[in-house]
C-alpha cells in the first residue's frame, strides 16, 4: 500500500521512523526544505520529493490517486488543511490531518477528512496502525507516571448525558472537545454525535477498557 506523509517535523519524521520498512509499505515523504529531503532521503526507505504539498501536480507525482492513506503534517493548519482537500479531491482513500486549533476540526470533516490530530496528543505509532488498517485511531500517548491520554469519539454514548455514563475505574474524562472548543463536562451535559472525549487512564489495560466501550469491534 502507498502511504503518502507531507511535512517532515517532529511528527512527520517520527511518523516516517514508524513506517520505512515496513512490508508491504511503499513510503512517499514530502517535505518543502531542501536540507530535510537530502536527510531524509539517506535515513528512510522511501521515495523523498521536494516541493509544496499544495501543489497539486507534486500530490500526482506523489501518487495520491492510488495512496491507501495521506497524513499532512506540515506544522501549518492552513496547509495542512489544503493539503488534505487536494489529496480528497485526487482520490487518497484515508486523509489523516494534523491541526494545532481543533476549531478547524468541523471544518476538516465538512471537506472529507478521515482523520484530524492534535499534536499534543498524537503519538506516530497510533497513527501508523490507523493507516494501516491495525486498529482505530484515538492518538493515545504515555505520560508521567505510566498513565495515558487519548481521544475517542462518543460513538455509543452519543444521547446520553455525561453523568449517565459508567466509566472503567482509574478512568476520567477531563475534558470535552466540541465544534473547536475544549469544555469541563458536568453530570447533565448531554453527547452529541460529533463530541469527542479527552480521556486519562491510569494504565495502558484502562485505556483498553475504555477503547472495547467506545469501540467494541473493529470490522475493517
Amino acid at each position: 500500500m502507498k502511504i503518502i506523509i507531507v511535512g517532515l517535523g517532529a511528527l512527520g519524521k517520527r511518523l516516517a521512523e514508524e513506517l520505512s520498512g515496513v512490508r508491504g509499505v511503499e513510503l512517499v515523504l514530502l517535505e518543502r526544505d531542501e536540507a530535510t529531503c537530502k536527510a531524509a532521503a539517506e535515513r528512510y526507505d522511501a521515495l523523498v520529493l521536494q516541493g509544496d504539498g499544495t501543489d497539486p501536480d507534486l500530490l500526482a507525482k506523489a501518487g495520491a490517486g492510488e495512496a491507501q492513506a495521506l497524513v499532512a503534517a506540515t506544522g501549518s493548519d492552513a496547509l495542512n488543511t489544503v493539503v488534505a482537500l487536494l489529496a480528497k479531491q485526487a482520490g487518497t482513500k484515508e486523509v489523516v490531518v494534523v491541526l494545532d486549533d481543533l476549531a478547524l476540526r468541523t471544518a476538516c470533516q465538512a471537506i472529507g477528512v478521515d482523520k484530524v490530530v492534535s499534536p499534543v496528543l498524537a503519538a506516530a505509532s497510533e497513527i501508523k496502525g490507523y493507516v494501516l488498517g491495525e486498529r482505530a485511531l484515538d492518538f493515545s500517548v504515555a505520560v508521567s507516571g505510566g498513565a495515558r491520554v487519548a481521544e475517542f469519539s462518543v460513538g455509543p454514548w452519543a444521547g446520553k448525558k455525561f453523568g449517565e455514563l459508567e466509566l472503567p475505574k482509574g478512568v476520567a474524562v477531563p475534558v470535552l472537545l466540541r465544534a473547536g472548543k475544549a469544555l469541563v463536562p458536568e453530570p447533565g451535559t448531554g453527547l452529541g454525535p460529533e463530541d469527542v472525549l479527552v480521556v486519562v487512564a491510569q494504565d495502558e489495560r484502562r485505556l483498553e477498557a475504555i477503547r472495547s466501550l467506545l469501540n467494541p469491534i473493529d470490522t475493517d
